[in-house]
């Protein structure tokens, strides 16, 4: 594979995210190193609290300035973390307690159970997944504690007519508080992604084999590290495309912990039948290119990976960063379209996106609503229209 040369900055924040072995897989560039680029690429990549812990092990001759910024924003995101991790505990037990299936993902759950330190991983929102026929009751029980959908979501889901199509077509619920809160935002999902990407999973599939884990002294049941690991190749890689440092460095960090004991041939196996198999192959080789660690090998696959386009792509977006986008649907459409496994894997995504327009009920629904509310306009009768009558599903 041809070397790639990265900048300076770049290659300190990739080394203080992986934890790489003795190993460089890239040129480094001759530009003198620039401590802004440095602070302002740690902060895309939402790594300061690796960047500030790997700048004081590497004493990286960082201006005063900057050093201050990654050591304030590190001490503030140590006590916000604790605190949304004390809540997200909390607010598993309420919806267990009320036969509501669920369990605690992404990010709170990863900062805990991957990293060394859990203040080590940049998160701000909570997410549950739910089984999809909990979707109501779990509402309930969070607008108890006080966070509910906003007036959008709230309307549609007001619509008896369209709910069953809106939850066959969607994912998740952003849900906020209604009044002030330490915890500004949280989720339920009840499928890894849009129906329409194809990666589809039933509540069974995912928590069928749930284990017990210990989040704060507090126990909790989620999915095993084959789950985590595919369910991680979706959100970072199939849906956010590895855009950032901390996407990889979750992953580098689940390999690192378990790799060895994993479960590859059932790992390979549903990813094959889920068409995201080649996905997998290249994430793996991308973290082991950049660790010099061979988890392909270890996943009993053979050489091969990254392919120099998918890992190009991916240092272009890490050194250049990319532009917000009001809706990432058509990049992630393209995206899956070049990297999932087969053509009928493919077309499935195409007739996905084709079905979503016969759901003519849901999409008059959503223009009714676009064209009484300006997409920019206030949510301030969020609040309103939550206290006024709990989500009916």
């Amino acid at each position: 594979m041809q070397r790639i040369e990265i900048s300076r900055e770049l290659a300190y924040l990739v080394e203080a995210a992986v934890r790489p072995s003795d190993h460089q897989p890239f040129s480094v560039g001759n530009a003198p190193f620039d401590p802004q680029k440095y602070l302002a690429l740690a902060k895309w990549h939402q790594i300061r609290p690796l960047a500030f812990e790997h700048a004081a092990e590497k004493s990286l001759d960082l201006p005063a300035p900057v050093l201050r910024s990654l050591r304030e924003f590190t001490l503030g995101q140590a006590v916000t973390n604790m605190a949304f991790l004390g809540i997200c505990v909390r607010l598993y037990n309420r919806l267990a307690d009320n036969g509501i299936k669920v369990f605690p993902m992404k990010g709170a759950l990863w900062a805990w159970m991957l990293y060394d330190k859990p203040a080590s991983r940049e998160f701000g929102d909570i997410d549950y997944f739910v089984d999809r026929n909990d979707v109501s009751k779990s509402l309930d029980v969070l607008l108890d504690e006080g966070f509910a959908a906003d007036s959008y979501r709230h309307y549609l889901l007001k619509q008896k007519a369209v709910v069953g199509d809106y939850l066959d077509t969607d994912y998740q619920l952003p849900l906020t508080p209604l009044q002030d809160h330490t915890l500004q935002s949280l989720e339920i999902q009840w499928n890894c992604t849009y129906p329409r990407y194809c990666y589809n999973f039933t509540w069974d599939e995912l928590a069928g084999q749930r284990v017990a884990f210990s989040m704060m002294g507090k126990s909790v049941l989620v999915p095993p590290m084959e789950i985590q690991l595919m369910m991680m190749v979706i959100h970072h890689g199939g849906v956010e495309q590895w855009d950032k440092l901390k996407y990889m460095a979750d992953f580098v960090r689940l390999l690192d912990k378990s790799a060895a004991t994993l479960d590859w041939a059932y790992v390979s196996r549903i990813t094959r039948e889920k068409g995201f198999h080649k996905l997998l192959l290249e994430s793996l080789g991308v973290a082991g290119c950049l660790t010099g660690r061979d988890y392909l090998a270890q996943a009993g696959a053979g050489p091969g990976y990254p392919s120099q386009d998918f890992l190009q792509e991916i240092l272009t977006h890490w050194e250049n960063e990319r532009p917000a986008l009001k809706t990432k649907t058509w990049r992630i459409f393209f995206y899956n379209i070049r990297y999932r496994d087969r053509w009928s894997d493919k077309l499935s995504i195409v007739a996905a996106h084709l079905g979503y327009l016969t759901h003519w009920r849901l999409l008059r629904h959503k223009m009714i609503w676009y064209k009484k509310r300006p997409l920019n306009e206030a949510d301030g009768d969020r609040a309103v229209n939550a206290m006024a009558g709990r989500q009916n599903l």
